[in-house]
């Protein structure tokens, strides 16, 4: 760490002007310094003393333990600086040293002396070793003519092992570092500082010969005083003939003292450092005569000398005489000889030239590190100068004077305050009470010195602690009065830094607490860092407060009046101390307000500098950046490390000031050449992380609350001006984008806000976006192709998606269990469209979750945003990934001003895994290009954000006022938003290759198709594999217009049960579509670029306009049948467009009892019938008995066949008007089959059913007449079933239509069981002989009233009843046979004779699968009368027993028969009905689902018994008649 220059104790140090010789490189000079700076502090006991005894003023053997303390320095000082010595003698360098380099010399000889043993073997001397001795001797020479005012010269030669004889003095040589020891530099400082002080004798007796030194006088202009003129920079060459102008900027190389001769002479450069102005130090012609025989003059003797010596050009001026000559008579400078009184006025100028005198004498004993002398050369001309009222170097004595007591204190003694420094001495003959004092003017008390924390060494300091304060404010004070009642007017800068010195101190004993401990000392002698925390509860009260420290030092502040006599350089200084003060006390606000005034001074002059340059090159002032820079460029060596240092000290400057005010600029990712390419990788990176980029986001949002906007945008301003006249491309880049950031809004708006317009004017903004592309073009010019931007804006990118690919390549993920459902729909040839088909819902994008494939292409929406109002032009966009390789196109694209734009940027991952799509990787004209994550959602930051202190380096900054527990406690309970804005990103599964299949043939032309209703056509595809992967998994589904009704229809809540089910038989078992795969088609395979065929079925059907065959395939591996997990499919779709015409339309049907006449004839013609010669079988039989299809006479034979099968004895007739809507005549078949038997299976019945055949013509209804056999059904009341296996999930769905009574209700499941049973029993086609189309009749149109339900149904209970002989009857006792004939002329009806007993039998036989308790009621009634005359039967009738009896129950199955005798007593015709009754309802399984107690049953016959009751003879003569009837 380097030296303050500010520091309280600043006038104890000795300037060492270095600079190097010869040609020394930068970093090696840099490496030589920094051993000279470890040893600069050189105490006096290690000072070996001067021999002669006339330079023994400052023998280090008089005070042994003091200390010289060295300020190293580079550069030469401002010529400000220089006029103030001697009054401030410390600002002038006394020590001049050369750097060499050793190891360039010592390479040089090496190949001189290579070169001399070949030219000649004998001889071994080289001439650059004999020469280097001479060749330091004139440097050395020279060196002291180029710097006369310079007490020591030296040349220091590093890295020079070699011993070389004969070196004059004032040369050194310091071997290696490796070679060195550790006393090595140490004993080069201790001989430099004999050297010092042996000629500080002569100066300070040159000194004590004069009879006065004048005050240090303002500059003012290019004029100035006390023996010190501006010269130009070529006055600063050290080489006589070959001066060059270094204006232009640092001079790297040393330009040479002489012109180099052939063998290689060293040269000597000038310092490497210079400051703005650059002024050598000259002196009077007669100094400079002087000079040139010698380092200094011989002390003057008489007066006439001391006049001459003091002769100075120009003469002094005061400030407020500029219009005079500068130039005065020589007399004024002569002393006067007369007037030599007690009193008089030349003895007051003599006392008062003594006491100036004195005060140098002083400050050189200081800085030689005699401190007692110091002290008593100091306090004695303090008292002169305060008895003649010689205010300014009164001050400047007591300053001294405090500054030998700190070095006192810093070096662990004892000290007694003298007493001049004490506030209330005043001037003698005043009325004061201190009139009578007389100020010691003797040296402190010292004593030895002792341990740190000795008793009285902390009295001591103490006692100075508590002096400080008013000691201060007097020395200020004295400088003011200085100023207001004399002519000696202090130069601002001396009062500024003087204030300044003063205030640092005061502030550090006040951040301190109250004390000056050694930690403090070392800080403030040393400039060591503090390793002590600051106790700030021992604050004492009556030491300064910060408010007052600050009236002090704003003291110290430049006024606008100073700016024509305060140069530039000087005026800097001061500010910039100005602001660490105020930093230290913690005001920053006023800190921030002291920088904008440094931007303010420093702009005009760069700007001038910078015009002077360009002019002095040879350029006109308005140059481009580029030429003015590449000029530079070329001027500077390769070695480009003192432009990274130059550079990087302005911007951390610059950063600095911004912080103040509120503003974190862009941190400088690839800012220096020092930075390799890794780490500069790795430096992005990491600013490119989300957690970095919201971190930024969260600082400028609480940034944006702090401080003023407007003032923030202009000390950016000030900070791109000073960019741009340093030639700081880095910084104008830097500080223009982040006035672009900061004037922006910072928030990331929602599509519907207008918020987020910036604060900068459109101009402005322009201006800004203009200067960063000019900047980028310079950069590009002079190589510095990374020299670019940072974006200013955050919210970049807003949105993200997955743009919808094909349906036809979107992968649809399925689970193992859907491959085992799709097996097992392909064993079943009928599809049941109510299984669950993974494949059947059509592909599409809109998927939860977005899956891409690997090795295809896939295409993201992009949308950009942009909330300034100028055009960004995007280079180069792509995507960032991460979890697997994504390759990523790139795209450019321009944003309009305020305004989104929204690109498609295509990209191919290359394996298989998860993706995340992250963010974009953009290039942005002008800036850098770097990551931005996606934030798509709004964003604004509330407005509790609390300041974070340590963002703007204040969090060392403790609170100025106490704070309650309760306001501490209120405040942790309000939220922060430390989040920040959420950045999302796009998950994705990449999968394997898949497969690619197309259509290549499809055989309907133009993909249409032309059906009738019922009718079939096949149709085929051909499908090819594009891709090299092969298709092992191919599955069709197939989707129609139909379907799409169908399927709602039956799953919403307004169709009945009945209703569902029809739709879902049409569903079932009318399907459009139907895939006709042959036995090699079970394992289908395409291999890849080949083709595969398929065929396909189509079915015509009311309502189906459109079909879609859904081509499902994938690729499973070698292994699918071991699939685990998911699998892929893609989903070809063929659409087809159909048309179906209508062909045979059911118009009408009805269905009526039939009488059982015809089966009872045909069974007893049977019977009756001979045997044949052949018995055949029972099979044979029937079949011989089929009617021709094609017989006129079909009816006839329909009659003729009932009956002959003794399982359908019942039939009853169904009438079907059926019309044809087709405009060709068409031909209906219609087959009729018997209920199959228990042995028999469900279609061997259709081989024998009896077909109808009848032809329609266009236009026409056709009624066809067809015998129904009578059904019976166990359970005809059970609920209707349902043919969806997700039946049950819909039995909590309520209908909305209103619900049916429960009577109604069994109506209609009773009237849907028997219309199934009868649509079982019936079938019918179409054909058209013309062309030989055929399809089938839908009969499902068919509809049954309740009517046609009793006509069609078989009841649980038949009730029969048989007329027999008294002698048939089981029952009868008698044995005798009978002779009572009885004729059976039909099934029910019977010709019986009069007063004869006969037996009725009623049999009862159980169809149910339950018991039945019955009553059997029986009634003989008169036939066709009247009610009350039918059952007037008393005398007509008798019957042996009851009409109505309980029988016992009857067994599912069960019949059984109850006899009754009976006889007819006259003539007639009487009809005996039957009707039987549950006694009770047995106990039953409740099948309808319905709830409820069982009601009793009741059955009756459908056709009563009828008796036509005759005489004998009659009846014997009906009985010839029947039988005849019936052959």
């Amino acid at each position: 760490m380097g030296l303050d220059p500010l520091s309280a104790i600043a006038p104890a140090r000795v300037k060492v002007l270095i600079f190097p010789f010869g040609r020394v490189r930068q970093s090696r000079f840099s490496t030589f310094v920094a051993r000279l700076q470890q040893e600069h502090v050189v105490r006096l006991g290690d000072v070996s003393p001067d021999g002669r005894p006339h330079r023994t003023m400052f023998s280090p053997l008089a005070f042994p333990t003091g200390s010289v303390l060295y300020d190293l320095s580079t550069s030469l000082p401002p010529s400000s600086h220089l006029a103030l010595a001697p009054f401030e003698l410390y600002r002038e360098p006394l020590v001049v040293v050369a750097i060499s380099d050793g190891a360039d010399v010592g390479e040089r000889i090496g190949r001189e002396l290579v070169q001399t043993f070949e030219a000649d073997e004998k001889t071994k001397t080289s001439p650059a070793r004999d020469n280097i001795t001479k060749h330091l001797s004139e440097g050395l020479e020279k060196l002291q003519m180029s710097y006369p005012k310079a007490l020591v010269h030296q040349i220091v030669m590093f890295d020079y092992d070699a011993a070389i004889s004969g070196l004059p003095d004032g040369v050194h040589m310091v071997p290696s570092l490796q070679n060195s020891k550790t006393t090595t530099i140490k004993t080069l400082m201790c001989d430099l500082t004999s050297s010092l002080l042996a000629e500080m004798t002569t100066f300070a007796k040159s000194l004590q010969a004069l009879p006065t030194l004048e005050s240090p006088k303002q500059l003012r202009g290019s004029a100035m005083l006390n023996g010190y003129a501006p010269s130009s920079a070529a006055q600063m060459s050290l080489a006589s003939g070959t001066s060059r102008s270094h204006s232009a900027g640092d001079v790297r190389r040393s330009s040479s003292l002489s012109n180099e001769s052939a063998s290689g002479i060293i040269q000597m450069s000038v310092p490497t450092q210079r400051p703005t102005t650059a002024l050598s130090r000259s002196t009077t012609p007669d100094s400079q005569e002087a000079a040139t025989h010698g380092a200094f003059r011989k002390p003057p003797t008489t007066f006439d000398d001391i006049a001459g010596a003091n002769m100075v050009t120009p003469s002094p001026q005061p400030p407020h005489s500029s219009n005079e000559t500068l130039r005065r008579p020589a007399s004024q400078d002569r002393v006067s000889m007369h007037g030599f009184g007690a009193g008089s006025i030349g003895e007051r100028e003599r006392n008062k030239g003594r006491g100036r005198v004195g005060v140098v004498i002083g400050s050189l004993y200081l800085l030689a590190g005699r401190w007692p002398d110091a002290v008593r050369e100091l306090t004695e001309s303090a008292t002169i100068a305060r008895t003649n009222s010689d205010h300014l170097w009164h001050a400047k004595a007591m300053d001294y004077i405090l500054v030998c007591l700190l070095m006192y204190a810093w070096a662990g003694m004892d000290f007694r305050i003298p007493q001049i420094l004490s506030p209330g001495v005043e001037k003698p003959g005043s009325s004061s009470k201190a009139a009578s004092h007389t100020p010691s003017n003797s040296m402190p008390d010292l004593k030895s010195s002792g341990p740190p924390g000795s008793p009285s060494r902390s009295i001591s300091l103490q006692s100075l602690i508590d002096l400080l304060p008013d000691l201060v404010n007097n020395i200020l004070n004295l400088y003011a009065r200085a100023w207001t009642f004399t002519e000696d007017k202090l130069p601002q800068l001396a009062f500024s830094e003087s204030t300044i010195r003063f205030t640092k101190l005061l502030a550090l004993i006040n951040l301190s607490g109250g004390v000056l401990d050694d930690d403090g000392l070392r800080q403030l002698v040393l400039n060591a860092d503090s390793v002590h925390v600051r106790n700030l509860s021992r604050r004492v009260t009556t030491f300064p407060t910060k408010a007052e420290l600050t009236i002090m030092l704003f003291r110290a502040f430049p006024g606008p009046s100073t700016s024509s006599v305060v140069p530039i350089e000087d005026r800097t200084m001061i500010l910039a101390a100005i602001a660490s003060v105020l930093s230290e006390l913690g005001y920053h606000r006023k800190k921030a307000l002291v920088l904008k005034e440094l931007l303010s001074a420093l702009i005009p002059a760069l700007v001038q500098a910078r015009k002077d340059d360009a002019a002095e090159m040879g350029f006109h002032p308005a140059a481009s950046l580029a030429s003015l820079n590449a000029t530079v460029e070329a001027t500077n060596s390769p070695d480009a490390d003192t432009d990274y240092e130059i550079e990087n000290g302005v911007q951390s400057f610059l950063t600095l000031i911004c912080h103040v005010y509120g503003i974190s600029p862009f941190p400088s990712i690839s800012s220096g050449i020092q930075d390799s390419n890794e780490r500069q990788s790795s430096k992005r990176a990491e600013y490119d992380l989300p957690v970095a980029i919201k971190a930024r986001i969260v600082q400028q949002a609480a940034l944006k609350t702090f401080g003023s906007q407007h003032l923030k945008l202009d000390v950016l301003k000030s900070c791109i001006n000073i960019c741009e006249a340093l030639a700081d491309l880095r910084g104008v880049l830097r500080f223009s984008a982040e006035m672009l950031r900061t004037a922006g809004s910072g928030v990331a708006p929602g599509p519907d806000s207008s918020g987020g317009s910036p604060t900068l004017s459109i101009e402005d903004q322009v201006r800004l976006a203009s200067n960063i592309s000019r900047t980028v073009s310079v950069a590009r010019q002079l190589g510095k192709s990374n020299l670019e931007a940072e974006y200013w804006d955050e919210f970049l990118v807003r949105v993200i998606e997955h743009v919808d690919a094909d349906v036809t390549k979107v992968p649809m993920p399925h689970a193992k269990a859907d491959l085992e459902a799709v097996k097992a729909i392909d064993a079943n040839e009928k599809k049941n469209p109510f299984i669950y088909n993974p494949f059947i819902k059509p592909a599409s994008s809109n998927i939860p979750e977005v899956l891409l494939v690997a090795q295809e292409d896939t295409v993201f929406r992009v949308t950009l945003q942009n909330l300034y109002d100028l055009d960004i032009e995007i280079e180069r966009i792509s995507l960032e990934s991460r979890g697997l390789p994504f390759d990523s196109s790139s795209q450019s694209t321009l944003i309009g001003p305020y305004g989104t734009q929204t690109i498609a940027i295509a990209g191919v991952p290359r394996n298989a895994g998860s993706l995340s799509i992250t963010g974009c990787r953009v290039k942005v004209k002008g800036c850098h290009e770097r990551s931005f994550p996606v934030f798509n959602k709004a964003w604004t930051p509330k407005a509790d954000i609390k300041i974070n202190r340590s963002a703007f380096g204040v969090d060392h900054v403790a609170n100025a006022q106490p704070v309650s527990d309760e306001s501490e406690s209120s405040r942790e309970k309000k939220p922060l938003d430390t989040q920040g804005p959420s950045n999302s990103f796009l998950a994705m599964n990449v999968i394997e290759a898949q497969p690619v299949v197309e259509l290549r043939y499809i055989s309907l032309p133009q993909s249409a198709i032309m059906l009738l209703e019922g009718e079939t056509k096949l149709f085929k595809i051909t499908l090819q594999n594009t891709t090299t992967v092969a298709v092992d998994m191919l599955f069709l589904s197939f989707t129609d217009s139909t379907t799409s009704q169908l399927r709602p229809s039956s799953t919403e809540k307004a169709p009945s049960a009945s209703e569902t089910y029809e739709l879902e038989y049409a569903s079932l078992n009318k399907q459009s579509f139907r895939w006709c795969r042959a036995s090699s088609d079970e394992n289908i395979r395409i291999e890849p670029k080949l083709e595969k065929t398929l065929e396909i079925e189509v079915l015509g059907k009311p309502g189906l306009s459109f079909g879609t065959i859904q081509v499902n395939y994938g690729h499973l591996g070698d292994v699918s049948k071991e699939t685990t997990g998911q699998f892929y499919t893609r989903q070809l779709t063929i659409p087809l467009a159909i048309t179906v015409n209508a062909s045979i339309e059911l118009v009408r049907n009805d269905l009526t009892p039939f009488t059982n006449e015809f089966a009872w004839q045909n069974k007893k013609r049977r019977r009756l019938s001979p045997p044949k010669t052949e018995a055949p079988s029972n099979s044979s039989c029937q079949s011989s008995i089929s009617p021709n299809p094609k017989s006129t006479n079909r009816f006839q034979s329909l009659l003729a066949r009932i009956g002959l099968n003794s399982q359908e004895e019942s039939h009853c007739l169904l009438l079907l008007d059926l019309r044809n809507s087709w405009p060709s005549p068409l031909t209906i078949s219609i087959q009729i089959r018997s209920s199959p038997t228990k042995s028999q299976s469900s279609a061997e019945p259709w081989e024998r059913a009896y077909t109808v055949h009848e032809p329609i013509q266009p236009g026409h209804t056709s009624r066809v007449l067809l015998l129904i056999p009578r059904t019976y059904i166990v359970n005809s009341h059970a609920p209707i079933p349902s043919l969806a296996p997700d039946a049950k999930k819909r039995q909590f769905i309520l209908s909305t239509a209103p619900k049916p009574t429960p009577e109604a209700e069994l109506a209609i499941r009773e009237a849907f069981h028997y219309r199934e049973a009868l649509l079982s029993h019936v079938r019918a086609t179409w054909e058209e002989e013309s062309t030989h189309r055929t399809g089938s009749i839908n009969l499902r149109a068919l509809h049954l009233t309740t009517r046609m339900v009793s006509a069609l149904r078989l009841d649980d209970l038949e009730i029969a009843l048989s007329i027999h002989t008294l002698s048939s009857s089981s029952h009868s006792s008698s044995t005798s046979p009978s002779s009572t004939t009885i004729h059976q002329i039909s099934p029910t009806k019977y010709i019986v004779p009069t007063s004869d007993f006969l037996t009725l039998r009623t049999t009862l036989t159980n169809r149910s699968p339950h018991p039945i308790h019955p009553i059997l009621r029986l009634q003989p009634a008169l036939k066709d009368q009247p009610h009350n005359i039918a059952l007037d039967i008393s005398k007509k009738f008798l019957w042996n027993g009851v009409l109505q009896q309980a029988l016992p129950t009857l067994g599912p199955g069960e019949s059984r028969a109850v006899h009754m005798d009976f006889a007819v007593l006259c003539r007639g015709v009487f009809e005996i009905g039957a009707v039987a009754e549950e006694v009770r309802a047995l106990r039953r399984d409740d099948t309808t689902g319905l709830g409820g107690e069982p009601e009793r049953r009741v059955w009756g016959l459908r056709e009563g018994c009828v008796l036509v009751a005759r005489d004998a003879e009659h009846t014997d003569m009906a009985g010839e008649a029947s039988r005849d009837g019936g052959a």
